[in-house]
């Protein structure tokens, strides 16, 4: 993997905002931040990230985890 801050050295990624969907619901993004990528067993892409759901009327709740690649989208103020 290669860092992202164009360097081109390998390395980690710079943390940085993200939405994370792990419901399969296009109604449910929450806001994370994108810590680490990693390669598991089979050979799929999965991104490290912590996120939190709820707020307003919900309690919030944050969540750190491993999860695919296809649940974490970059946000539209992000500058590569």
């Amino acid at each position: 993997m290669r860092a992202g801050d164009g360097s081109g050295q390998r390395g980690h990624t710079t943390p940085r905002h993200v939405w994370v969907n792990v419901t399969g619901s296009a109604a449910y993004r929450y806001a994370g931040v994108l810590i680490d990528w990693r390669v598991d067993g089979r050979g799929s892409w999965e991104a490290l990230v912590v996120w939190v759901d709820g707020g307003g009327n919900l309690k919030a709740h944050a969540h750190m985890g491993w999860v695919a690649a296809a649940h974490v989208r970059p946000t539209d103020d992000q500058v590569d």
